[in-house]
């Protein structure tokens, strides 16, 4: 999954707007924009927002959540340690594909906002299928404001897509993000409805 999801990245990369000069600066863009957007989405519902943690891993790493392996996946959340955690092991060197660092952070912020509030989701693929709605609706205003172009938002959604559960290719306990159609299905509603219409109180 990894290199497929790689090969999206590098392929559609030539029609991205860069965004960043490094992995890093992307990353430190990307946060410090994604937790803006959602201090502002609290502070309209009126509600109180923390930020999570943040930390970047590189090898097998220990966490509350149990071990998080790099390879495997270019992000996490978890919410014993309230920290999103990404992988430097996917960070891509070519032109353009910072995109998978907006991508990657927008959803798994979206699980951060999960433990934040009542969202309503009650199984793990509501949770998985709201993050990627929560990062529709992030990677809108993120284009609304000018930091990555429409061209941008759609390798967003294209990635997301790529990513969809192929269920031979899971293990018995893995859990359920949805397949390819609905996890775009669940970006999409996001992009053109808003965190609201993920089933943030507004």
């Amino acid at each position: 999954m990894r290199h497929f999801l790689l090969a999206v990245v590098f392929a559609l990369s030539a029609i991205v707007a860069p965004l960043a000069a490094s992995a890093q600066s992307t990353v430190e863009s990307a946060v410090g924009d994604i937790d803006a957007f959602w201090a502002q989405q609290f502070a309209n519902a009126g509600l109180a927002y923390t930020s999570p943690n943040l930390r970047a891993i590189d090898s097998t790493t220990d966490t509350s959540c149990g071990p998080i392996d790099p390879y495997m996946s270019p992000g996490a959340y978890c919410a014993a340690d309230d920290t999103v955690y990404y992988s430097t092991a996917w960070a891509p060197d070519e032109p353009g594909s910072e995109i998978l660092w907006w991508t990657v952070l927008s959803h798994e912020w979206g699980h951060h906002i999960q433990w934040q509030v009542d969202t309503g989701v009650t199984s793990v693929f509501a949770s998985e299928q709201q993050a990627d709605c929560f990062g529709g609706a992030y990677m809108r205003h993120a284009e609304n404001v000018g930091l990555v172009s429409p061209e941008a938002v759609s390798m967003a959604l294209s990635l997301t897509q790529s990513a969809g559960d192929v269920w031979f290719f899971l293990p018995a306990d893995s859990p359920a993000h949805g397949n390819k159609a609905q996890r775009a299905l669940a970006f999409m509603t996001g992009m053109n409805g808003g965190v609201t219409a993920c089933g943030f109180p507004g």
